[in-house]
């Protein structure tokens, strides 16, 4: 189409993923929109992948491999940054896919209404099923940084996720995901809601979303997971400050990333000792009333709140029991 002018840097960091990489850059060579630039980032892969890259490249001239060695997710992504000359910029994770509309559909909505931020859907891909994260796929909005943040915090239309949003070039370029940090995605967010001003949004799941395995709700706590609830204070803190109308959304994620970690202290018989365990506790338990009469919070959560109120080994058992029963679903 006459639209399709624009160069679009595709940044694809792999580490490891041997067994998905195929597949996922498949699905970007593929994409409708053929003017894109595809870096892809071996962020010192040790398997396959590396190899896997180099021979990709080989076979289109769009594709760049930039081999490195291992520092993470956030800086494979800054370094592929560096070397994007598009016009544009999306994330993709390797071991993830792409509808083949996903690309021409963001770039010509980000373009219609003249936006910063370009985001679509995302379809949650299980072993053997998959769900739309939002219940209607036909949404389609333009908006502002509050409602952009609202959305995001309730997390349904405008998915967590960085890979399902197309980003102007010079707003990408000016931040950066932390080093080191895990859930870098929101932090990323953090600081582009704070330079994008227009934001264009359809619930379509384009981008689709792969589990590997069982959720990460069933991977054991460890004390980098913490910064889940770091970022959400900080974004709690913001609306406090800037957006306080948003006050009872931002409190909802706050105390999701509470749940969340606590959850999976409690898959140890020996949660008590986890350093954080009592602070989190005590802040559940503090605010059970407020998280049972807080209408984002699904129906079984707000209970869950009051359960916990009671007696954490009561909730402790409505947990593990749930587990067992979500492990026979998939």
């Amino acid at each position: 189409s006459s639209m399709e002018t624009a160069l679009i840097s595709v940044i694809v960091p792999v580490y490891n993923v041997a067994q998905y990489l195929e597949k996922s850059i498949a699905s970007i060579q593929e994409q409708t929109y053929q003017n894109l630039e595809i870096i892809l980032v071996d962020d010192g892969a040790t398997d396959e992948s590396g190899r896997l890259c180099d021979a990709i490249a080989e076979q289109d001239d769009r594709v760049s491999v930039l081999h490195k060695k291992n520092e993470g997710l956030s800086q494979a992504r800054n370094d592929g940054m560096k070397q994007a000359h598009g016009d544009y910029l999306i994330f993709i994770d390797s071991d993830d896919y792409i509808h083949p509309e996903m690309i021409q559909s963001l770039y010509e909505q980000l373009i219609q209404e003249d936006a910063d931020v370009s985001s679509c859907g995302v379809m949650n891909v299980y072993a053997n099923d998959e769900s739309p994260q939002s219940a209607n796929q036909d949404d389609y909005f333009v908006c502002d940084s509050q409602t952009f943040l609202k959305e995001y915090l309730i997390g349904e239309k405008i998915p967590g996720t960085i890979c399902n949003k197309l980003i102007k070039k010079e707003i990408a370029i000016a931040l950066s995901f932390p080093k080191g940090l895990i859930y870098e995605d929101a932090y990323y967010h953090f600081d582009l809601i704070k330079l994008a001003k227009q934001y264009v949004v359809n619930t379509k799941p384009y981008y689709y979303y792969f589990h590997r395995g069982d959720s990460i709700t069933t991977k054991p706590y460890a004390e980098k997971d913490l910064a889940y609830i770091d970022i959400y204070q900080k974004f709690y803190n913001e609306v406090v400050k800037n957006y306080s109308d948003l006050k009872e959304v931002a409190f909802f994620r706050l105390a999701y990333a509470h749940f969340f970690i606590m959850d999976k202290m409690l898959l140890d018989d020996q949660y008590k000792q986890f350093e954080a365990y009592s602070q989190i506790h005590r802040f559940l338990k503090g605010h059970a009333f407020a998280i049972a009469r807080n209408p984002i919070f699904r129906k079984g959560r707000r209970i869950s709140a009051l359960a916990l109120f009671i007696n954490i080994s009561l909730y402790r058992f409505l947990l593990l029991k749930n587990i067992e029963k979500s492990k026979k679903l998939h």
